[in-house]
């Protein structure tokens, strides 16, 4: 598949979001996309830190722009910020309970702290249910920290999900592993072994990357914040 004039089409309508700590230094790195007249960005709720300065730069910019915080579903993990001016043009979002197995997609963001935009070619690979109630749209993409809050397109640029996770999760054992308190002051040189191995585990699962990630049907987006619903085309 050539998406090419389907990314042109909406490249200039995805944000990098960054999360700044009171020193300016950036602590938070996703993705998000511009919708409605462009005053609003839809990311993850994991993207964003309420206590902390959020906002958006563009590809290849270092003029970063701080918005708020209208809307925060951590349970659903979407947010949406909002800037006093238009960012750009919002996208034009399509209905997401027509989606099936097989289709073409592109998922477009920030991965890897990347600071400029990259596009993915995806497949609808599946669904995978949720104890929420809906499920989540299965993509066959390199999906990667950092792509999060990223948009996912139909081969026609119409965007059908937020990017929230990517598969390859811990085992049983190095879950425990990575929550384990250390029992005594044991150190190797200067190093606690103990955090030494969870922050390998954190690192792993970071970079681990099965080719498989995961987005939220922009229909669950639109129940939870319904200014989105009138927006969705059939």
């Amino acid at each position: 598949m050539d998406f090419s004039s389907q990314f042109e089409l909406v490249k200039d309508s995805i944000v990098n979001v960054l999360v700044l700590d009171q020193n300016r230094q950036i602590v938070s790195s996703g993705t998000g996309v511009l919708i409605e007249n462009g005053k609003k960005v839809v990311t993850c709720s994991h993207c964003i830190f309420p206590d902390l300065i959020n906002g958006v730069r563009f590809s290849g910019s270092g003029n970063f722009q701080s918005g708020n915080i209208i809307f925060n579903d951590p349970v659903l993990d979407i947010a949406v910020l909002e800037f006093t001016m238009s960012l750009g043009k919002g996208v034009v979002i399509r209905n997401s309970d027509n989606i099936k197995i097989g289709n073409e997609a592109f998922v477009v963001g920030f991965p890897s702290k990347i600071m400029e935009i990259t596009a993915l070619f995806a497949h609808i690979a599946g669904f995978s249910p949720t104890d929420k109630g809906y499920d989540l749209i299965r993509i066959d993409s390199s999906v990667n920290h950092g792509n999060s809050g990223g948009p996912l397109f139909n081969k026609d640029g119409e965007l059908i999900g937020i990017v929230n996770a990517k598969h390859g999760s811990l085992s049983a054992f190095l879950r425990s592993v990575q929550q384990a308190q250390a029992t005594g002051a044991i150190f190797v040189g200067s190093l606690d072994p103990v955090k030494a191995i969870q922050e390998l585990i954190k690192e792993m699962q970071q970079n681990l990357n099965l080719g498989i990630g995961y987005a939220i049907p922009i229909n669950e987006v639109g129940k939870a914040y319904p200014p989105i619903v009138a927006l969705i085309q059939d």
